[in-house]
């Protein structure tokens, strides 16, 4: 691998930050699929405690990288963590930043699409979000729209109007363009809801604050993973255990962002509907355990099981969307 550019401070328009859990030939393909941009952006990898010794292969195989800046998080404090703190080193690395372009670490940028993403966000002032079409490893459209259905919280992906940018009310965390005077600003990742989620309530709090989501098909990028899950699966694809956080974020996100009329109706289905329509589909009570424990630990508001920092779970690689159709990037 070819060693990056380097901007100066002066001349750094565009930071990426690139949160790693395990699978460090993944995250070098990213760093690549980055390091080929035009120009290329400074890159900060975040390693967000991974148990599996690839952090300190990164470190070796980054240590003549130039233009690449590697952190050791010590401790799986989730995705929304990992991406704060690469958030916050850039910002004070590069104090005239204008953008921070977060990309999952089994992803791959296409090339001139950062050119593309940038462009976006100079025609539309407004925009404190650009997201890209995202395909998967078979070239299939993985993400090209995103939409906040508030009933349910399931299917915040949808079909593009054949436009080549749009405005929408939904980006995913896999790949988003960032304005640095909103981070400069204080807008971050709430990092309670650890897995799934977080970036819905990011482009919530992004609207919240006046500005808008924009999408640009121009830009590609290749989501190489996006779906593996160690351990049995309970529910269609997912793992007790990310049934568990998965139900916990959703509820999560209703009692902060829904309104009181959505908030009930979610809370309705999400009790009832849900749990049968569970039963139905797949035929056995398996998820009903972890399912109900993601319920009332969302409703209590607790941080959920400490075991998590430190379990196999992988918050920085693997986007939720692709695991779960129906469900939300991270969501």
């Amino acid at each position: 691998m070819s060693p990056t550019a380097v901007a100066s401070p002066a001349r750094t328009e565009c930071a990426a930050v690139v949160v790693h859990y395990r699978d460090a030939e993944a995250t070098l393909d990213c760093i690549d699929s980055l390091a080929a941009q035009e120009p290329p952006p400074a890159i900060v990898v975040v390693d967000n405690g991974s148990p599996d010794g690839s952090g300190a292969q990164l470190e070796r195989h980054l240590a003549d990288r130039r233009g690449v800046h590697l952190l050791h998080a010590g401790v799986n404090g989730g995705f929304g963590a990992g991406c704060n703190r690469g958030i916050e080193f850039a910002l004070q690395r590069w104090p005239e930043l204008a953008h921070v372009l977060l990309l999952n670490p089994d992803a791959e940028l296409a090339r001139g699409s950062l050119a593309e993403l940038l462009a976006t966000s100079r025609r539309h002032p407004d925009a404190g979000i650009v997201g890209c079409h995202i395909e998967d490893h078979a070239g299939r459209t993985w993400f090209a729209n995103g939409q906040l259905p508030r009933w349910t919280l399931s299917g915040f992906h949808c079909p593009a109007p054949p436009a080549p940018e749009f405005p929408t009310t939904f980006v995913t965390g896999a790949c988003m363009l960032l304005r640095a005077d909103l981070l400069r600003d204080g807008l971050r990742f709430d990092e309670s809801y650890f897995l799934y989620c977080e970036d819905a309530d990011l482009c919530c709090e992004v609207r919240a604050r006046g500005h808008g989501l924009w999408i640009t098909q121009r830009a590609r990028v290749r989501h190489v993973g996006g779906g593996s899950q160690p351990g049995p699966r309970v529910l269609g694809e997912l793992t007790a255990e990310r049934l568990f956080w998965l139900t916990r974020a959703k509820v999560l996100f209703a009692r902060r962002r829904l309104g009181a009329a959505h908030r009930l109706g979610f809370l309705a289905i999400a009790c009832l509907l849900k749990p049968l329509a569970g039963l139905v589909g797949s035929g056995s009570v398996r998820f009903l355990g972890p399912y109900l424990r993601g319920l009332l630990s969302g409703l209590r508001g607790d941080p959920g099981p400490a075991p998590h920092r430190a379990a196999g779970l992988n918050p920085s690689g693997l986007n939720p969307s692709g695991l779960n159709p129906s469900g939300p990037s991270r969501s």
